[in-house]
């Protein structure tokens, strides 16, 4: 069959073929090679049995599960026509310990935390209409921002966190009967001696509590607060703000290094 004798289907396939099936040059290229397995050699650890054992280790002082609601408004820099996905990460930017409990709450402490949830937001946006309407086209664009929060909370300490205060300054002074007035006919004057002061202090320096962060859930509801239809299309709506309600539960560790002491068996 000759070209003349082809439809003006076939004709516009073939031409598109032509224009987009060209052959290319690689762009990329893959080499591999197989690695071969090294031999390794078992090794029994070196452990000392002569004795009781000392060890400085991070101990679990409290364990808390927290539950935090959040709202948030976030406005996009584009209308957007359809939300596709949303990633979603907990960072904590603060956490404080005040371990000194009053005392109706016994063995407890006050955790201040702060931090953020960052988003990254996927959205479909619209460039244009397609024939007579019945299509939509457009851009898959995304946005990254952070929802903060802060909350306080009392803890119960498993085991109380290890300080020992610094002690209170102390002053010596030394006496002298060696002070000698401007009057000559005055009795000699004694006392203390302003020449010589001795001081004594002690500063202690206790491991600081800190806190892990073990699970974070996030649970959200995305409220479109201003949409408008799409081109008379009420089946497409356009927004460009969302006000979000977050329910983030946190489970967390406080911990502090002490000094263990173990018997060897």
């Amino acid at each position: 069959m000759d070209i003349d004798s082809k439809s003006d289907q076939e004709n516009l396939i073939d031409a598109v073929t032509a224009a987009f099936c060209k052959p290319c040059d690689p762009c990329a290229t893959v080499d591999t090679q197989a690695e071969s397995i090294t031999e390794q050699i078992d090794v029994t650890p070196i452990v000392i049995n002569d004795g009781p054992v000392v060890v400085k280790i991070p101990v679990i002082i409290a364990e808390t599960n927290i539950t935090i609601p959040v709202e948030a408004t976030i406005t996009l820099d584009q209308k957007v026509m359809e939300i596709k996905r949303i990633k979603k990460n907990v960072f904590l930017t603060q956490s404080r310990l005040i371990p000194f409990s009053q005392e109706s709450y016994k063995c407890t402490g006050v955790l201040f935390i702060a931090g953020f949830v960052r988003k990254n937001i996927e959205y479909a946006t619209q460039t244009c209409l397609v024939g007579t309407g019945d299509a939509v086209c457009g851009d898959i664009r995304h946005c990254t921002v952070q929802v903060p929060f802060n909350f306080t909370t009392r803890v119960t300490f498993l085991r109380p966190p290890v300080f020992k205060e610094n002690t209170i300054a102390s002053e010596i002074e030394f006496f002298t009967d060696k002070l000698v007035g401007s009057d000559d006919c005055a009795d000699t004057i004694i006392g203390g001696n302003p020449c010589d002061q001795n001081f004594f202090s002690t500063e202690i320096f206790n491991e600081k509590p800190y806190v892990e962060l073990v699970k974070a859930d996030v649970t959200e509801i995305d409220i479109r607060t201003n949409s408008t239809p799409s081109c008379e299309r009420t089946t497409e709506q356009m927004f460009t703000q969302l006000t979000e309600k977050v329910v983030v539960n946190l489970t967390l560790k406080v911990l502090q290094k002490q000094q263990i002491g173990f018997t060897s068996v």
